[in-house]
C-alpha cells in the first residue's frame, strides 16, 4: 500500500513501479481509491497500458473494506497478479489499524504486506515541519490527518526533489530524522526517476512489521476531513471549429485556478484531463502557488471530447463547484453529464484492529 497526503505524486510513482514491476517479469495489479467517482488516476493507469486496474470509490478503503476485499478476490481470481499496489485516498490514515491488519486478521487474505509507505511532497512536508506557519500549509485540522499520515507510516518517501534545493533537502531529512526517528527514509523523483530503484528494490524484498499501534483522535480527524471539498465533473465538450486540446485545457484549468486563489482556497490537487479521438491532454496543479503543468500533452487541434474535472481544496464544496461552473458556463458547447461537490463525512472504519499479532 502507497499512502500519501493529497497532491503528493503518489499516481505517478506508482505507474512507475507498475513498469518496473513488469520489467522485472512480474504481473502488477493497481487498486485506486476515492470518495468520488469519474477518477482521472484510474484513467491515466488505463492510459498507460495497465490492464488491471480495479477501483473503490464512495468512500476510503477503511470505510469501504468489504468492498476492497471483494475486488481483491476477484482480482486475484481473474488477474492472478504477483503484486497489488493499493493507492488509498489522499485524505486517509490509520491504514495500518483499519485496512492492512484486518485483511489479514479479520479476513484471512493471503496477503503478505509490504512495509507502509507514505509518500510526501517534499515541499509541503518542509512547510508542515518547518516550525513556522507557512502559506503552504493547511488548516491545523487538516494537518492532523498529514501529520498521521507520517506518523504511521513504516517508510517516508519524499518526492519531487527535483523542485527543492540541496539544502531544503537537507533540512528536510534532519527535521524527519527529529520527529520521526523510527522511519526509513527514501528521497526520490517520479519526474527524473532519481532514487526509485533503490525504494521499489526494498519494497519487493521487504515486508511489514508494524509496532506500536497509532492513536488517532476521530473527532479531529473528521473535522480536517470536513474542511477538505471534493469536486468531480464529467463534461461533453463541442468546439464550434478545430481548438488545440493543450491550449484550451491549461487555459481553461488556469481561470478556474485563478478564481479559487482569489477565493483564498488552498488547492491539495486538481487535475484537469481532455479525452479526445487523437488521444488525451492532461494538466494538473498540487500546490495553491503553483503554476499548472502538462502532465500529458498533445499538439493536434480536435473538434471535441470528454473533460473529466476532479479538484481537491481547502474549500467549500460550493465554492468549487461556482468556481468551476462560472468558467466552463462561459463556454459554448459544454455540456455536464455527471457533477459531485461534498465534503468527506466522518471516518468510520468497517473493522479496526488495535493490535499486530504477528
Amino acid at each position: 500500500m502507497i499512502g500519501g497526503f493529497l497532491g503528493a505524486g503518489k499516481t505517478t510513482l506508482i505507474q512507475r513501479f507498475s513498469a518496473w514491476l513488469s520489467a522485472n517479469g512480474l504481473r502488477p495489479g493497481l487498486v485506486a481509491n476515492d470518495q468520488g467517482e469519474d477518477l482521472i488516476d484510474t484513467a491515466t493507469f488505463h492510459s498507460a497500458g495497465e490492464r488491471s486496474v480495479a477501483e473503490v470509490t464512495g468512500g476510503c478503503f477503511c470505510c469501504r473494506l468489504d468492498e476492497l476485499v471483494s475486488v481483491l478476490r476477484q482480482m486475484e481470481a481473474e488477474l492472478r497478479p504477483d503484486v497489488i499496489i493499493a493507492e488509498p485516498v489522499g485524505s486517509c490514515t490509520a491504514l495500518m489499524a483499519t485496512v492492512l491488519l484486518p485483511l489479514e486478521q479479520v479476513y484471512g487474505m493471503p496477503l503478505v504486506a509490504c512495509p507502509l509507505s507514505v509518500v510526501l511532497d517534499g515541499r509541503r512536508a518542509l512547510a508542515a515541519l518547518g516550525g513556522r506557519r507557512d502559506p503552504r500549509d493547511f488548516h491545523r485540522d487538516v494537518g492532523y490527518i498529514y501529520r498521521k499520515q507520517m506518523d504511521e507510516a513504516e517508510w517516508l518517501v519524499v518526492n519531487k526533489i527535483d523542485l527543492i534545493s540541496g539544502e531544503q533537502l537537507a533540512d528536510l531529512q534532519q527535521r524527519l530524522a527529529v520527529n520521526f526517528p523510527d522511519k526509513r527514509v527514501f528521497t526520490v523523483s517520479g519526474k527524473s526517476g532519481e532514487g526509485l530503484e533503490e525504494w521499489f528494490g526494498a519494497l519487493i524484498s521487504e515486508r511489514s512489521g508494524p509496532g506500536r499501534m497509532m492513536e488517532v483522535d476521530y473527532e479531529r480527524y473528521g473535522r480536517g476531513e470536513a474542511m477538505l471539498g471534493w469536486y468531480n465533473a464529467d463534461v461533453s465538450v463541442e468546439f464550434e471549429v478545430p481548438t488545440a486540446a493543450d491550449r484550451w485545457l491549461l487555459e481553461t484549468s488556469a481561470a478556474i485556478s485563478i478564481l479559487l486563489a482569489d477565493a483564498g482556497c488552498k488547492v491539495a490537487h486538481f487535475k484537469t484531463t481532455l479525452e479526445h479521438p487523437e488521444g488525451r491532454s492532461r494538466v494538473h496543479q498540487v500546490m495553491d502557488g503553483d503554476g499548472l503543468s502538462l502532465a500529458d500533452s498533445h499538439a493536434a487541434e480536435v473538434v471535441g471530447g470528454r473533460l473529466l474535472v476532479n479538484l481537491r481544496a481547502e474549500g467549500s464544496p460550493g465554492l468549487l463547484d461556482r468556481a468551476v461552473g462560472e468558467v466552463l458556463g462561459r463556454q459554448a458547447g459544454l455540456n455536464f453529464t455527471a457533477k459531485a461537490a461534498f465534503q468527506p463525512g466522518q471516518p468510520v472504519p468497517t473493522h479496526r484492529v488495535t493490535r499486530a499479532d504477528r
